[in-house]
């Protein structure tokens, strides 16, 4: 008999809902209301990143890599 191990990810792409493992890359917003209060907005990758933009009306706004681990 073979088990299979689930885990719960990490976290969930704010864009396009896929599931982010912990110790794979995360993408988060550079501005800080995107990373504050109860809504934390990460992305799997730059493409979802620069999807967010036209809703953000971010003046200056750049992404940071960080690699993922539960919050």
């Amino acid at each position: 008999m073979v088990w299979l191990m689930t885990t719960t990810p990490a976290f969930v792409c704010s864009m396009c809902r896929k599931p982010i493992a912990t110790g794979a890359k995360v993408i988060r917003c550079s501005v800080s209301t995107c990373n504050s209060g109860k809504i934390k907005l990460v992305f799997c990758s730059p493409g979802c990143w620069d999807s967010h933009l036209p809703n953000a009306r971010h003046r200056n706004a750049y992404f940071v890599e960080e690699i993922a681990r539960p919050e």
